[in-house]
């Protein structure tokens, strides 16, 4: 950017015109404070307290769980998060993908098992993991999914009688506020979405409408009919995603159910917190607290009715093993004692996983630094223009099957739209997707001259299962995370089946003028033909990476030796200990799993009152 010498160019003057002048630069930078929002204080809290819960972790579950838990007034919560207040990118959408930094993200990263992601850095894909106040509910792209009835048919087949299809509808219906004009005009939608929840849902106002639309038409050309509301019809077909964002900014649980209630006198907050290990009795297998590490000094907290984990898929699975809960032979490996023998904590580790269709053509040119320019003022103005909607994905998506009459889909395609020659496309898709050179290179050689439309293609119901296991039993180290995508055959060759079906893309009427498939190079791909079920079943290897909806890990049944939860969520084997987050699902959802995760939040909640009150 050049800056001008403002005295000459404005010379001479009466003086009016530079006070103006000023007096609107000013208000531009007032009114990037009004993103703020006033940080959680971080209450001091002495070594020893007892509270009637304790809650570990303040993400997607945990904050919605500690406003719940808050309205019973004479109960005291202790809430314990590892991460703190959410950054300002956090609150708007158009700057999802810089919420990179270690102090708000784990950063966790894959296990190289030598067999997948070969064309990937160090054979290990990123598994981004929210550390901040609402979890990866302050980071992830904002799309609201609330999964198909065959996923939840599936959990109540498996045993779980207390998520029958009334509770979870019901549940459903308590987190929602739809606020989209045009949705409230269909009796049908609006019959179907709650309106008095928390979390405000709408859609995005895209800046490319009428290139979604094109897209959108080219689905609809190859089967993925046109819908005007996704969640409504079961999740088959194309559409706009209905997102959790209000008035141009995201709608997480921090800023939905915690931040109201951060200063309500029978909830403490304790942030930039570790949860070591769980307190509990070797005789009777009673959880009675936590053990914490806090700017370097180690406290121990008590809990008189229960401690509950929402610290996710990743961290719950590991601190119950650090506390001596899990499977006996590898906590004996790492030295730990064990307590509790629960051979499937950790395993079960379920996602959607990715990969990736490059399609090129003619599309949306670069937008000029006036236009970004443009883009700034209209979001700080009215909250609108590129930056009131997410930068991962674009707000369309298309839910998909092979077979003619499905009871549920078994694919999901995702898209991001690359203009031509974009500087910074190699710094993306090496920080984001971790692809090694030649298949970068092949990437930004062919969007010099054309647009890249990535689809992003989804395997929703895996059968490959992966796992998390301890690296040490220090609290400190990562955990040991494998995926094991394609583990079952099965998968690989759904996948290929999904992948050729979502090619076809090129053909429809919008692509098919100067549109192309473009090959991602890869030596161990490079020979086989372009879209030959050979190409798609090397790509799928080599480049599979993850949505980061990783769940199923502390999954709930009624078998202590095949389940680590009841149904009602608490531990087997331990009293006075629950689990309410995504590992807690038996199968993983369809789409997105920040709606299903909220769910189990406020379900959780119902258990925790009728348990203690009979609450209905």
């Amino acid at each position: 950017m050049t800056w001008c010498n403002y005295t000459s160019c404005l010379a001479p003057t009466t003086g009016t015109s530079p006070q103006l002048f000023a007096a609107t630069l000013q208000y531009f930078a007032a009114a990037q404070c009004l993103l703020n929002h006033q940080n959680i204080p971080d209450t001091p809290i002495l070594n020893y307290q007892s509270f009637d819960f304790i809650i570990i972790g303040g993400g997607t579950a945990g904050s919605v769980l500690v406003k719940r838990l808050s309205e019973v007034k004479h109960w005291k919560i202790l809430l314990i998060e590892a991460g703190g207040d959410p950054p300002v990118e956090s609150h708007i959408p158009g700057l999802d993908n810089s919420l990179t930094d270690d102090d708000f993200n784990w950063n966790y990263v894959s296990m190289n098992n030598g067999v997948i992601d070969q064309a990937i850095i160090n054979g290990s894909i990123n598994l981004s993991r929210g550390k901040m106040f609402g979890g990866s509910s302050s980071l992830n792209d904002m799309h609201y999914f609330r999964g198909h009835d065959q996923d939840y048919q599936k959990w109540f087949d498996a045993g779980n009688t207390d998520w029958t299809h009334d509770d979870i509808y019901r549940c459903f219906k308590k987190i929602e506020n739809l606020q989209n004009e045009k949705m409230l005009k269909d009796p049908a939608i609006r019959k179907y979405y709650g309106d008095k929840g928390e979390i405000v849902l709408n859609r995005f106002n895209s800046t490319d409408r009428d290139l979604m639309n094109s897209v959108l038409k080219s689905w609809h050309e190859m089967g993925f009919r046109y819908v005007p509301d996704l969640n409504m019809v079961g999740l088959m077909g194309s559409g706009i995603v209905t997102a959790t964002a209000a008035d141009g900014e995201r709608q997480s649980t921090y800023t939905a159910y915690l931040e109201p209630i951060k200063n309500k006198w029978n909830v403490k907050i304790l942030k930039n917190a570790v949860a070591r290990k769980l307190l509990i009795t070797n005789d009777s297998k009673l959880c009675f607290g936590v053990e914490v590490e806090k700017d370097g000094k180690i406290l121990n907290f008590y809990a008189t009715h229960e401690v509950i984990l929402s610290a996710g898929a990743v961290n719950t699975p590991h601190l119950l093993m650090l506390s001596g809960i899990g499977p006996k032979e590898h906590l004996h490996s790492k030295n730990v004692t064990c307590l509790v023998e629960s051979p499937m904590v950790g395993q079960n580790l379920q996602d959607h996983l990715v990969v990736p269709i490059t399609v090129y053509g003619d599309g949306p040119e670069k937008p000029t630094e006036k236009e970004t320019h443009r883009d700034i003022i209209d979001y700080l103005l009215d909250r609108k223009g590129r930056l009131a909607e997410s930068a991962k994905f674009t707000d369309i998506t298309a839910f998909y099957s092979t077979k003619n009459k499905p009871y549920h889909p078994e694919f999901q395609l995702y898209l991001s739209i690359v203009p031509k020659n974009t500087t910074d496309l190699d710094v993306l898709l090496k920080s984001q997707y971790r692809y090694k050179d030649s298949i970068i290179d092949s990437m930004t050689k062919l969007n010099k001259n054309h647009s890249l439309y990535f689809f992003a293609f989804n395997l929703l119901h895996p059968y490959s299962r992966g796992n998390i296991s301890l690296n040490t039993n220090n609290p400190m180290d990562t955990p040991l995370i494998f995926t094991n995508y394609f583990s079952d055959p099965r998968d690989l060759k759904l996948a290929v089946q999904g992948l050729k079906m979502a090619s076809k893309v090129v053909k429809t009427s919008f692509f098919k003028n100067g549109g192309f498939l473009g090959r991602m190079n890869w030596e161990a791909c490079d020979d086989f033909e372009l879209d030959s079920e050979a190409y798609w079943e090397c790509v799928s290897m080599n480049m599979v990476t993850s949505m980061s909806h990783l769940a199923g890990t502390c999954r709930m049944g009624p078998d202590p030796k095949t389940a680590v939860v009841t149904s009602r969520l608490k531990v087997h084997g331990v009293s006075h200990l629950r689990v309410v987050d995504a590992s807690v699902m038996p199968e993983i959802t369809s789409g997105n799993i920040n709606g299903p995760c909220i769910m189990i939040a406020e379900r959780g909640a119902e258990f925790i009152m009728e348990d203690y009150y009979n609450f209905k």
